[in-house]
């Protein structure tokens, strides 16, 4: 990624620049507003806790139009109801995302109109502005670059096959894709879906979850995807996972863990995919051990005191854990070979495994 894509690759920069060439030149706002802007407001509303990000305000401070930039991220119900909410019905709401393909799942109102941010961005090309022109051209093409490269991994396209994970070599773009395939995992059946970074390491992460049949809410399947892109690694962990604290909850957790011990290893589900799509089973990398870590200490003592500092080094499970109410497995995933709809295939592939047993 050059200079310049290190600058768009921020949601905050990206609307910085749109509030600048407003400034400098707000007459590309006319097709889509019917009328230009007079000034520009960056996070307006600031007696909220919410902001919009541009608030495009006519000559007596009326807002004519509100903003809202993502580049990958999805607009949640929440944010868009605060749109809604604030701003009159007769103030257009302008969605500039990087992935404008599925525009039900980025506009969950009629009142939203989607644009392709790079188009957007694109508009002041032809500024008169000669300064702005130059600039908007150059972060138009990064934007563009992005988007397709996002829709090539993630879909792909014009009669093509979606292009391999390893065509992602930046940790921006590969939490920028994790994203983009969110909406699909939930489509083939997760109950819910949660897109973000590892903590500490800053790895993108795409996680799903359904409930165990027979069991309570938070009692769940867990299958989830761990990506380093710039290393070329990403993993595929699956297991249970008790959405609670306290006893109780690593109790049932740990029950869950020990009655699936047999099923929770690399290699029976290895096998379980080489009978239900062999394609994607020669995707997985170390799936021939249990491909888990060797256990160590008495967990039991873990469920009845709880997990604390300084643990690690006398308990293991015998799973990788996040926490002490997570248990999984790891395997990993071939991002030479497979490209976004594998990632979604395997994430359902994993919660089906588990919950069928």
């Amino acid at each position: 990624m050059n200079g310049l894509g290190r600058i768009l690759a921020s949601e905050t920069n990206v609307s910085d620049l749109l509030a600048y060439f407003t400034e400098e030149d707000p007459s590309p706002w006319t097709e889509l507003l019917d009328v230009a802007p007079a000034s520009v407001v960056r996070e307006g509303r600031a007696r909220t806790m919410k902001r919009a990000d541009l608030q495009l305000l006519d000559a007596d401070g009326e807002t004519i139009g509100t903003v809202e930039v993502k580049l990958g991220h999805h607009l949640d119900q929440e944010q868009s109801d605060w749109y809604l909410e604030t701003f009159d019905s007769d103030v257009p709401l302008l969605l500039a995302t990087l992935d404008p393909d599925d525009a039900g799942d980025e506009s969950p109102d009629p009142r939203w109109i989607t644009t392709p941010l790079p188009g957007l961005v694109r508009r002041w090309a032809a500024s008169s502005n000669s300064e702005v022109a130059v600039l908007a051209a150059a972060a138009a093409d990064v934007l563009a670059s992005w988007a397709a490269l996002i829709t090539a991994v993630s879909a792909g396209g014009d009669g093509h096959e979606a292009q391999p994970l390893a065509s992602i070599s930046e940790p921006f773009l590969g939490r920028v894709l994790t994203r983009a395939l969110a909406p699909a995992v939930r489509s083939v059946g997760a109950e819910w879906v949660y897109t973000g970074v590892t903590s500490g390491g800053g790895n993108a992460l795409l996680q799903s979850w359904r409930t165990f049949p027979n069991r309570p809410a938070e009692h769940c399947a867990i299958a989830e995807v761990r990506w380093q892109p710039a290393g070329q690694i990403m993993d595929l962990r699956f297991g249970v996972d008790v959405d609670d604290e306290g006893n109780e909850a690593r109790d049932a957790a740990w029950q869950l863990a020990t009655a699936l011990d047999s099923v929770i290893r690399a290699n029976k589900f290895a096998a379980h995919l080489r009978t239900i799509d062999p394609e994607r089973a020669d995707l997985l990398i170390r799936a021939r051990g249990a491909g888990r870590p060797a256990a160590k200490g008495d967990w039991g003592e873990i469920v009845q005191k709880g997990f604390e500092r300084g643990d690690g080094s006398r308990y293991n499970p015998g799973f990788y854990r996040d926490g002490d109410t997570r248990f999984e497995v790891s395997l990993r995933i071939d991002t030479a070979r497979a490209a976004g709809p594998d990632v979604v295939a395997l994430l359902d592939h994993a919660l089906d495994y588990l919950a069928a047993r």
